[in-house]
């Protein structure tokens, strides 16, 4: 009976199929809709033909199962009878949802996949989702790539996939609110196409450039050369989407450039708070779904041109620099204008050293402004990664706690990265080779990362000369490409995790100190140790360190403050991986760290005025947190996790 059910239920899939999209269908059984893949649907009418031609169906009952468990069903109502019905990749009710190393799943009542904002053609608009949020009572939550490994982006209620709305503001296919030139102060130019200027000196020129927030930084970074432009800054991993990276201060590396939200000018917010303040333009809503344009108050957008009808401006500091850190706390961040600079070309040298030496050149320069010593000044990206044992003579050194941390610097293996701006070059110079640590690791032992990982498991005594023998592999004396093919290291976007914590590269005078770092790295170093010693647990990876400019978000690890970012990374499935970053982690809150909200493996929490010892300005993003969230239609785990959750 099961059989014949199953072959029915096959059988009504290809009948009712109606293609709406290259690679996707709509197909109706057992009185739903699903989503029935294209190549779902070939499939599974080869398997009907061949027992049509007399096959033995229980042998074909597998393969006919393999293909089911490959469509996903359709909330009712939503396609409304239209053939040309897209419900989206992996969305509707039913649908489950991983971060990318899967430490992070949740099951929620809907997974949604809007495209646009307020689109009455689109039956998932990001304005229809909060509409049915405040209808029901339940909770949204937006998110991008799955990089961050903390629960900042899940919700079980409404969770919003952004890759559908990833459109670059153009001349002849605006997005929703788009900015007008004619509207702005700011004497930046706006590209809504290419833009050229007659020398190269990308620092001096500048432009601005608006989005779809849910663009990848990859796609992106593609539209901003088509425009002759470029990001000022990154990180080395290009698959987040924009707002994914802005929201959780994503960061790239050097004392001149402060992270992703400070690139941020002017932000499109969708929520179900009012704002209490001034607003200009737009429209009040009837339906509880705000939406608003968020500027700081001298904000590039004139307040007496501005016209648009639908999107309410707010020119205020407060609201907008806690907008550009919220960790999607506030609604959802529909469109984002960023500072962009014009196309550029980077010099890339990787130089091995030893502790000792790099901290001798990370010393303060009394003599320059800040204190800044010279590597850091000369240098426009500067980052190291450091081994986490100490090696000598083809040995890890058991160090004596009681002696000073700076008698095993030397026996500390470094690697450093330098780039700087040149002239664009006749070719690409150099080669690139693996310009990461899991790749060039992958490519010594020429196994499956899979293989490495169970070896190295299985053998944890070789982590430390791995480790050795990838860094030193790493050495490049000059690479030089485009600047976005410098910063994306081609991150294996699941083969690692990391925790991630900053720390003030200041002292009391506001000049430049190594003392917190230095104090971190010891300590990173120590709990390395007792681990391997105590339980045989090992850190699969060197840990980074990059340097960062101040913030103004009220919320980013950087804000106040010039950062150093230590980047404690791991291979995907190390043994005891989870606590050996816990242990790094929560140990240094009382260094004065502050741990990065995306990678962070839930330990930070609202307890004993933590956060708001981290935080000077936490009363502030706070005031508009509960203007914007006032219903808790943003309210999740996380909320409630750091204390930001107002329960009643």
């Amino acid at each position: 009976m099961f059989t014949d059910k199953l072959i029915k239920t096959a059988r009504e899939l290809v009948s009712n199929f109606k293609s709406v999209h290259p690679e996707l269908g709509i197909a109706s059984t057992l009185g739903r809709d699903f989503q029935v893949p294209t190549s779902v649907n070939r499939n599974l009418e080869q398997i009907l033909r061949s027992i049509d031609q007399g096959a033995d169906k229980g042998e074909l009952v597998p393969r006919i199962i393999e293909q089911l468990v490959q469509t996903s069903p359709v909330e009712k109502g939503a396609a409304g009878g239209a053939t040309n019905f897209f419900w989206g990749p992996s969305s509707g009710p039913r649908q489950k949802w991983t971060n990318q190393i899967a430490n992070q799943v949740v099951e929620p009542l809907q997974l949604f996949y809007p495209r646009s904002l307020n689109d009455s053609a689109d039956k998932q608009s990001i304005a229809t989702i909060l509409s049915r949020a405040l209808t029901t009572g339940c909770a949204v939550k937006a998110a991008g790539s799955g990089h961050s490994y903390s629960d900042v982006a899940t919700t079980p209620d409404f969770l919003i996939n952004t890759h559908g709305f990833c459109r670059v503001a153009s001349e002849h296919s605006p997005i929703t609110g788009q900015l007008s030139p004619s509207a702005l102060r700011s004497p930046l130019p706006l590209s809504l196409g290419p833009l050229s200027w007659s020398t190269y000196e990308p620092e001096k020129h500048h432009a601005l450039i608006e989005m779809e927030a849910g663009i990848t930084i990859h796609d992106l970074n593609q539209a901003l050369e088509q425009r002759n432009l470029g990001l000022m800054n990154m990180g080395g991993y290009d698959g987040q989407t924009i707002i994914g990276a802005t929201s959780t201060s994503t960061h790239g590396s050097g004392t001149t450039l402060p992270p992703f939200p400070d690139m941020v000018r002017s932000l499109v917010l969708a929520t179900t708070g009012r704002w209490n303040g001034t607003t200009i333009g737009g429209k009040e809503p009837t339906d509880g779904v705000y939406f608003y344009r968020i500027e700081p108050k001298d904000g590039i957008t004139d307040p007496a041109k501005y016209q648009d009808p639908l999107v309410q401006l707010i020119q205020d500091d407060d609201c907008f620099y806690s907008a550009i850190c919220s960790m999607g706390c506030f609604g959802v961040i529909y469109s984002v204008v960023f500072e962009v600079m014009q196309m550029y070309w980077l010099e890339e040298t990787r130089t091995e050293t030893t502790l000792d030496k790099l901290m001798s050149d990370l010393q303060p320069d009394t003599g320059t402004p800040g204190h800044f010593p010279k590597v850091l000044q000369n240098t426009r990206n500067y980052e190291v990664i450091i081994h986490p044992y100490p090696m000598k003579d083809g040995k890890v050194i058991d160090m004596d706690p009681g002696a000073p941390p700076e008698t095993y610097y030397p026996y500390f293996l470094c690697l450093v990265t330098q780039r700087n701006i040149v002239p664009k070059p006749d070719t690409i110079t150099g080669s690139s080779g693996h310009r990461n640590f899991i790749a060039q690791l992958l490519s010594l032992f020429k196994l499956s990362f899979e293989l490495v990982v169970a070896l190295l498991n299985k053998f944890p005594g070789l982590v430390p000369f791995a480790v050795t023998e990838s860094m030193g592999s790493l050495v490049d004396a000059s690479y030089i490409n485009k600047s976005f093919d410098i910063y994306n290291l081609g991150l294996n976007q699941d083969a690692g995790f990391a925790a991630e914590v900053g720390f003030s590269l200041q002292d009391d005078a506001g000049n430049y100190t190594p003392q917190y770092f230095k104090l971190a790295i010891d300590r990173i170093h120590q709990i390395g140790q007792r681990a391997r010693q105590q339980g045989e647990q090992y850190q699969t990876s060197p840990f980074s360190l990059r340097f960062v400019k101040a913030s103004g978000a009220n919320l980013s690890m950087m804000n106040g403050r010039n950062t150093a970012m230590i980047e404690m990374d791991m291979l995907t499935g190390t043994y005891a991986g989870p606590e050996v970053m816990y242990r790094y982690e929560t140990s240094m809150y009382s260094l004065g760290g502050r741990p990065h909200w995306g990678l962070d493996f839930d330990c930070i929490t609202g307890n004993n005025d933590l956060l708001q010892k981290m935080y000077p300005k936490l009363d502030n993003w706070l005031g508009v947190y509960r203007q914007f969230n006032v219903l808790g239609t943003f309210n999740s785990s996380f909320t409630a996790r750091v204390g930001f959750t107002v329960f009643e």
